[in-house]
């Protein structure tokens, strides 16, 4: 009876840590004319870096666990000739590969460093060695305008084209799987309900959407002021460890104007700061790792309930979630406003850096008060 209740707990524990939220946008709903990646992370290590990585066919900057300090797994990013990638777990695939453990991070490094296109990827997909150990949902883009879902398992994948001017979306079940089967469809009915009020996509709605839509029927932090609110199949979540949209190229532009922006750690207690591809090693020392501390020690003033770790105090999520609302904006604004001048040079983005750490050391002493 014992050992039947430790495995309930695990599986228990494994609903939680593994629930991804992932979506995919074609360049034609895009607002700037580029196809877009955006991956809600969730994982039992609450640690990631941003970090660009050389030495394959390609160089290529992405997310990746702290503990990785080889950098053999990445989870979401985009290379020099602006290929992107990121995943989320699938539990309905068969055979479900998720009895072990899933190469995805692997999978997905090794794409980043080798290919060009989405067909490069389904070509890798073809390999013959068999099984490919995955269970997961690949969302690709790439510098032609290639944006699409490959629903891989260990012996076979689908594909999913984005229709052009649309948005795919996937949590944590495949399409083409066992029908009645898989995790998050709460999450999937959500992201059908914000999704069909939207025309042109742009990072902020995936930040918004990856921090604040704390909602579960009736129950919903917009009718709260204060007291504890018990979490459900809320987008972010407890084990939510980053939040990042990938913006790829436009349609005819330079395949190193690929970039990304990330919000490591807890998203309702973290703010995303951009990255350039072209900048190579050049990324924000916040991204580096002082961000993501930083959010998991807002996190426990959140989740500070006594007995029980889902619960949210109100109180300081609204007022920390102020803070962060307000300091994204005003780096979003920063941002454009170096964009709007064209492809930023490096001496440009250096200074952008310098004057974005500053705006997180601002963030920090605000909320340390």
């Amino acid at each position: 009876m014992k050992r039947l209740l430790l495995v309930i707990a695990a599986l228990i524990v494994s609903v939680d840590i593994w629930a991804c939220t992932t979506a995919v946008v074609s360049a034609g709903a895009s607002a700037d004319g580029r196809p877009m990646l955006w991956k809600q992370r969730d994982a039992p290590d609450p640690y990631n870096v941003i970090a660009h990585i050389k030495g394959g066919k390609y160089a290529f900057t992405a997310l990746f666990p702290t503990k990785d300090s080889l950098h053999t797994r990445a989870y979401a990013g985009i290379n020099e000739v602006g290929f992107g990638i990121m995943n989320n777990l699938s539990y309905n695939l068969a055979p479900d590969s998720l009895v072990g453990s899933t190469r995805a991070g692997a999978l997905m490094a090794k794409a980043l460093s080798e290919c060009r296109t989405l067909e490069d990827f389904e070509a890798l997909l073809r390999s013959p060695s068999k099984p490919l150990h995955q269970s997961s949902n690949f969302g690709v883009i790439d510098a032609l305008g290639g944006a699409a879902y490959f629903e891989v398992s260990d012996t076979s994948f689908v594909r999913y084209d984005v229709p052009e001017g649309g948005i795919l979306y996937r949590t944590n079940y495949s399409l083409s799987g066992d029908e009645g089967r898989g995790r998050g469809f709460e999450r999937y009915a959500t992201m059908g309900r914000l999704t069909a009020k939207v025309k042109r996509y742009c990072p902020a709605f995936f930040f918004k959407t990856g921090r604040s839509h704390i909602q579960h029927g009736a129950d919903s932090l917009r009718r709260r002021c204060s007291g504890w609110l018990l979490e459900h199949d809320y987008v972010p979540r407890p084990t939510t460890t980053a939040s990042i949209v990938i913006e790829g190229v436009p349609q005819g532009g330079n395949e190193l104007s690929g970039m990304l922006w990330c919000a490591t750690g807890y998203t309702p207690c973290s703010y995303a700061i951009p990255v350039w591809v072209a900048a190579g090693d050049e990324i924000a020392e916040p991204l580096l790792g002082e961000a993501n501390l930083l959010s998991v020690s807002l996190k426990e003033r959140v989740h500070s309930h006594p007995d029980h770790p889902k619960m949210m105090d109100v109180k300081q999520l609204r007022k920390i979630r102020r803070a962060v609302i307000r300091a994204e904006r005003r780096e979003a604004r920063a941002a454009r406003t170096l964009l709007r001048r064209g492809a930023p040079g490096i001496d440009a983005i250096r200074s952008y850096n310098t004057a974005a750490e500053r705006r997180f050391e601002q963030f920090k002493n605000k909320l340390s008060q």
